[in-house]
């Protein structure tokens, strides 16, 4: 018996490149052009790598979650209504505490396209986090202090 996997196109490695070239240009144009800038023009530079950075991840955090659910309402709609529900509310669609419990176990239903998700939304996870954990780095580089 021959066992197949499942391998579905990644995206994280260009959200990662994407965000170390904002870094990046971020960090040059400090010190270039907003070198003995304002303190208004270095606000203006740091808000500037804020909306860059976080809104995308708002769009991504949508597109890569509802790829997960999509398919396990199709294809698990059991399992599905576990994650999702909501108490008072019901099957609500995102249940984001069940979810992220159910993405760290090992439980994946014997589906290797669930397997896969499941990893690729962990590393989607990662991501995410490294790029708002950065800002503590970067905030105070970008205002001058």
């Amino acid at each position: 018996m021959r066992i197949t996997t499942f391998q579905q196109t990644s995206h994280i490695r260009a959200y990662w490149y994407a965000w170390l070239g904002i870094a990046a240009v971020a960090l040059v144009l400090r010190f270039t052009v907003f070198l003995g800038a304002s303190e208004q023009r270095l606000f203006g530079l740091a808000t500037a790598y804020m909306i860059s950075t976080w809104l995308p991840i708002i769009a991504l955090n949508l597109v890569e979650g509802r790829r997960l659910t999509a398919y396990l309402r199709i294809h698990h709609p059991q399992q599905w209504e576990q994650i999702s529900y909501i108490s008072f509310l019901g099957f609500a669609g995102r249940n984001g505490f069940r979810e992220t419990r159910w993405l760290y176990s090992q439980d994946d239903f014997g589906d290797p396209v669930v397997a896969s998700m499941k990893k690729e939304r962990r590393r989607f996870i990662r991501w995410v986090l490294t790029v708002f954990f950065s800002y503590i780095v970067m905030m105070p580089v970008l205002l001058g202090l």
